[in-house]
Parts: C-alpha cells; structure tokens; sequence
C-alpha cells in the first residue's frame, strides 16, 4: 500500500483525486490532506506518507517552499508537484528544491498513478505534455546541464549507491546502455568518472 498526501487549496480538487483513486481500485491510499502547505506540515508529523501530492501555486507559503521544507524535515517522503499552468520557470524551480515529480492536473489519472508508483521506485517523472521541459532545464543561467529522462532515471539510481549492473536490472536495461548512457553523463558533466558527476548533480541537487 502506498500512502499519499494531497495538499491542494482547493477542496473540489482534494475530493475529486481521492474519489478517482478509490474508484480506480489501486494500492494507492490518502492517508490525509490539507489547504495549506503549513497545515500540511503539522499534520505530516503524526502519519506516515510514502508521496506528497502537492500543488505549486498555492496561497500563504506556496509550492515550492513547501517542497524545500518537506524535504529538509521529512527527507523520505517523494514529492509530486501538481500545477494547472505550464510555467517553466516555477518548474525549473520545484526541481531546483528536489521535488520527485512534476505534472499537470490535466493529465491523466493512470499518468498521476504511474508517477507515483514511478517515485516509488526512486525515478524521476515529468508530465508527458510539457515536452520541452529538459530544455527549459538547459536554458538555465547555472550552467546545468540538459539531462534526458532515462539520464535522470539512471543517474538517480546511480547515486542510491547502486551498481550499474543493478541499475540495469532496475530499469530492464542493457548493461551496454546504462553504459552508454554513463558516457553520455560524463561527457555532459565534462568529468572524467561517473562518481564525480553524481557528487557534482546532487550538489547541484539534480538528484537528491
């Protein structure tokens, strides 16, 4: 079972993603919500969430912040963040605080499903209707550079501590194509080991 967490300050939403999941009959459970990202705070203390769905744009302390803070006081819970607008610089900043997730609240219920067993499981997700987010990603002042989802996906488990080989497993991959994707990584990074480049993604928090 996986426990979730809804933070939205709409009631309507909260109602209507938690009736969709019931119906949807899935291992997945609300274990609580809030309206607010201070709420949400205070009641995380007393349950145990495995994901937190929450909106970005929210009154009072918004989206972004609240992810920072869930991170910074609850490290193991996975963070999806919900937004009604593609907004690629309140994206890019979400990701800059760690989040797990990003989607859309227009897409789908078997794609909001899918993040979260996909976060599960320690991969990074983006909606598939914002196809030019990576490149939001590389336009970035920082100097950080574009990563493919599959890049991401690898380099994630890779800084779990995980082998290549274990890797490969976990994402039913070649052990070739983990290698080359580790190139592709390298090269990006401009490092010379693939150890250097995962310091240097969790530095600047591409991946936690």
């Amino acid at each position: 079972m996986i426990n979730i967490f809804i933070v939205d300050d709409h009631d309507f939403f909260i109602q209507g993603l938690s009736m969709a999941f019931v119906q949807a009959n899935t291992s997945i459970r609300v274990v609580g919500t809030a309206n607010s990202c201070s709420d949400a705070l205070r009641l995380l203390q007393n349950l145990e969430v495995d994901v937190l769905l929450l909106d970005i744009l929210m009154p009072e302390m918004n989206g972004i912040e609240c992810c920072r803070r869930v991170k910074m006081d609850f490290p193991g819970i996975k963070v999806i963040g919900l937004t009604g607008e593609v907004d690629p610089v309140l994206m890019m900043e979400l990701w800059r605080q760690s989040a797990d997730a990003i989607l859309l609240k227009s897409d789908g219920l078997d794609e909001v499903i899918s993040a979260i067993e996909s976060v599960m499981k320690n991969k990074k997700v983006f909606s598939k209707n914002v196809p030019n987010f990576m490149v939001y990603i590389d336009q970035q002042p920082d100097g950080v550079p574009r990563l493919t989802p599959r890049e991401l996906e690898v380099l994630q488990l890779l800084g779990t501590g995980l082998a290549r080989k274990e890797v490969a497993q976990e994402l039913n991959l070649s052990m070739y194509s983990v290698g080359f994707h580790c190139k592709n990584l390298i090269r990006k990074f401009n490092g010379d080991k693939i150890h250097v480049v995962i310091a240097e993604a969790k530095k600047n928090r591409i991946i936690t």
